[in-house]
């Protein structure tokens, strides 16, 4: 049969719903559709407008009952740097740099305290209860509609100021500038004059309450340091006295920061030191001349180490007088009186040298001997001194920790004094470290509501639930919008869209457009369950419609049904299908009028067609053209008439008709029209024929049209456009045997173009009214 070629497991596709979630351009595995998005946009664009629109105008409606208010700024620079004329950091310190300290310098303009001194100040109590409370009339009926009966709150014993306080210190608002120290302070009234008012009032009183703050830590630091001087001087004069008392009793004189016992052992340490030296001198120049003695040697060599000075003048003498003699002898001789009188000097010289080494020798024995003594005599005196210090060691123990103890007394007392007199001086001259940069001036426009962000807002809103609400509707839409959608669900070919026929009604062009925008009518189709009588088409209409190919050839609606024909024809060329049978899942669907217009155009065509209504239950066919029938199918089936008798004929077309009447005494329908009878009436009356159209019940209602699924050649389905259910067609097709294998391809029936053509404008046949000569019109 005539499938499409990437359809290659139609079953697979009729068992249950296709993912459909591609025709409307959201996923799919060709990922997004942006063509289909834009058709959905065009198609729900309308009611998404209206939705945007209503939701606008109500937001309009908002806004302009609202009460304008107003908003004042006062900014304030926090400065965190203490203006402190003296050092008092460890008192009196400035608000830290860190943003906990700044944080809580902004909860402190908000506080309590601040919010009590503002409504003192500007007197709000009284205005808080004369100003009476603002509720607009929108907000009042909408109290009034949705209101419910709540019981009376209790009242609570709390003072009306505090609440006015609390409220106040509620509403104000603080904004921190960034990184900065500027804050904006801000305060929102209906009032622009009270708002600025509150706005300065908050950074003028903060101000003030800081300065009484600081002024109050600087009075109590000054309280509790005259309190702590007084302590500390008396323990300063305490300790200082115990020093002296313990002096006295035990007899310690000092001088210079030391004892006399301490300066005594000092000086005799030093004159040991001396003493000793001297002693190891005198007894090496002692050994040294003892040594020189026991050898033999010159003694005079030894004195020249001991540098005498007369020794010395003595041998310079002696060795001139030799040197003299030397010449004296070498001129004279030997025996001159001159060589003899220097002779002789050199020989009283020489005495007098050794005379002098003698003394020298006596004098080192000497000068060892008192060395020695006086060593012996100092350090017995240094004995006898540190005997006596060592007795007064403990009691100079306890002295020193009595005098550190009176040091640090009085170290502390003089830094307190020193803190002491510059609190004093800062309680003087104690200056605000914040001020105020720009003081509020009274608004002149309102700061809300902001009617155009509302109108905007409101709008936006409006057009995000209007595509919300259109993209449900799309995916809860079960009716049937575009061929796409049947082939893959069922696995086989759209043979035709067959457009809505009203427009291809004969008559004037005013009775078409009051049936066609007839406002009630428009009312009706927006209910699936209508009323019978509203539902029913007229007679006149109704034989129209069922032979429309022929009164209006040229038409779309005819073009459609030539689709349909050439779709049947060509669907299995090999095996020609003659008997085609048109179903439906449910009853108003259209198969009857589309199976009458099939069959006319076939035998128009020069075809030997027969039309058989085998719906036994509702012949519409039968009522259309043989309304006066006695006899028809159930009789020929019955044997009651022959074929001949049977059979109606069209004069006009030529068609063939094989009626049937209904008859209240029939009941089993569907065992009929599946008996063998039936399959043997089919096959003779192909051999006459070049097709045969049978019209039938809905499938899902009764089992009559499921009978003759098994004797026909082709099965031909027709779903409403936008109206028949997925499920339904489903159900049909499940629960008649046979169905998916018979089944040829789907006919699209009662198509609005100008809607079908936002979901497939091609195959919506929306595009033959841009080409009306080509279906009858005027170019």
């Amino acid at each position: 049969m005539l499938k499409r070629a990437s359809d290659n497991s139609p079953a697979a596709g009729r068992e249950g719903y296709p993912d459909t979630s591609s025709s409307f351009g959201f996923g799919g595995p060709e990922g997004i559709d942006l063509r289909e998005i834009f058709r959905i946009a065009r198609r729900r664009g309308p009611m998404v407008a209206v939705i945007g629109f209503l939701t606008a105008l109500l937001g309009a409606v908002y806004a302009l009952q609202l009460t304008p208010v107003y908003t004042a700024k006062s900014t304030l620079l926090i400065d965190t740097n203490q203006k402190n004329i003296i050092n008092a950091e460890a008192i009196v310190s400035g608000i830290g740099r860190d943003n906990s300290a700044l944080e809580s310098e902004l909860e402190l303009i908000r506080s309590y305290d601040v919010a009590k001194r503002v409504v003192r100040k500007l007197n709000l109590d009284d205005l808080s209860k004369a100003e009476p409370s603002k509720v607009s009339a929108v907000r009042q009926l909408i109290s009034l509609v949705f209101s419910r009966e709540r019981a009376p709150e209790p009242v609570l014993n709390e003072n009306h100021t505090d609440k006015v306080i609390r409220s106040l210190s509620k509403s104000i608002n603080i904004d921190r500038k960034g990184w900065t120290y500027v804050v904006d302070i801000k305060y929102t009234s209906s009032n622009p004059a009270k708002a600025a008012q509150v706005a300065n009032a908050f950074a003028d009183e903060y101000l003030v309450d800081q300065l009484e703050a600081s002024y109050e830590v600087t009075r109590r630091a000054n309280d509790w340091l005259s309190e702590r001087l007084g302590d500390l001087r008396k323990k300063v004069r305490e300790s200082e006295r115990a020093v002296e008392l313990f002096k006295v009793e035990n007899n310690i004189v000092e001088t210079n920061g030391s004892t006399l016992n301490d300066q005594q052992v000092a000086k005799l340490n030093e004159q040991l030191i001396l003493a000793r030296a001297e002693s190891a001198q005198a007894q090496a120049r002692y050994d040294q001349v003892q040594t020189v003695r026991k050898r033999g040697g010159d003694i005079t060599a030894f004195a020249d180490a001991l540098q005498s000075s007369a020794l010395a003048s003595l041998k310079g003498k002696a060795s001139e007088i030799r040197r003299e003699l030397a010449n004296l002898s070498a001129k004279y001789g030997d025996r001159h009186p001159s060589v003899v009188s220097a002779r002789a000097q050199l020989q009283d010289v020489r005495r007098s040298i050794s005379s002098e080494a003698k003394r020298i020798l006596t004098s080192t024995e000497n000068a060892l001997r008192v060395a020695s003594s006086r060593e012996k005599s100092i350090a017995a005196s240094l004995a006898e001194v540190r005997g006596t210090a060592s007795k007064d060691g403990q009691a100079e123990v306890i002295l020193r920790e009595l005098e550190r103890e009176a040091a640090a007394n009085k170290a502390l007392f003089e830094s307190f004094l020193g803190r002491f007199k510059q609190t004093s001086e800062q309680e003087k001259l104690n200056t605000n470290n914040s001020r105020v940069i720009e003081r509020a001036s009274t608004p002149t426009s309102p700061s809300a509501p902001n009617k155009k962000s509302i109108v905007v807002l409101a709008t936006m809103l409006g057009l995000g639930l209007g595509a919300g609400l259109a993209f449900l509707l799309e995916q809860l839409d079960a009716g049937y919008r575009t061929a796409l959608q049947i082939e893959k669900q069922m696995g086989v070919p759209v043979l035709a869209s067959i457009p809505r026929s009203d427009d291809e009604l004969p008559g004037s062009g005013i009775g078409r457009a009051a049936r066609k925008y007839n406002p009630f009518g428009l009312l009706s189709s927006l209910f699936r369950k209508a009323d019978k009588s509203e539902r029913r088409m007229r007679k006149s209409d109704r034989v129209n419609i069922s032979r429309l190919v022929v009164q209006r050839p040229l038409s779309s609606f005819t073009e459609a049904i030539r689709a349909l024909r050439m779709g049947i024809k060509f669907a299995d060329v090999d095996r020609p299908q003659k008997i085609v049978l048109l179903a439906s899942a449910l009853p108003g669907e259209g198969k009857s009028t589309i199976a009458s217009n099939l069959a006319l155009l076939a035998a128009t065509s020069g075809e030997r067609v027969l039309i058989i209504d085998l719906d036994l239950r509702h012949p519409v066919l039968t009522s259309l053209y043989a309304p006066d029938a006695k006899q028809g199918a159930v009789e020929l089936l019955l044997g009651e008439v022959d074929l001949k008798q049977a059979i109606v004929k069209d004069a006009a077309s030529g068609l063939h008709i094989l009626p049937a009447p209904r008859r209240k005494d029939l009941t089993h329908t569907a065992e009929l029209l599946g008996s063998k009878r039936m399959k043997d009436l089919f096959a003779h009356l192909s051999g006459f024929y070049d097709l045969i159209v049978v019209d039938t019940s809905p499938l899902l209602p009764v089992t009559d049209g499921r009978a003759l699924i098994d004797v026909v050649d082709s099965l031909v389905l027709v779903v409403k456009w936008e109206t028949t259910a997925r499920d339904a067609v489903d159900a049909a097709l499940n629960q008649s045997l046979g169905a998916h294998a018979k089944l040829t391809g789907v006919v699209m029936n009662d198509v609005v173009a100008s809607r079908a053509r936002y979901y497939d404008y091609y195959k919506s046949g929306y595009y033959s009214k841009k080409y009306p000569y080509y279906y009858g019109g005027k170019a």
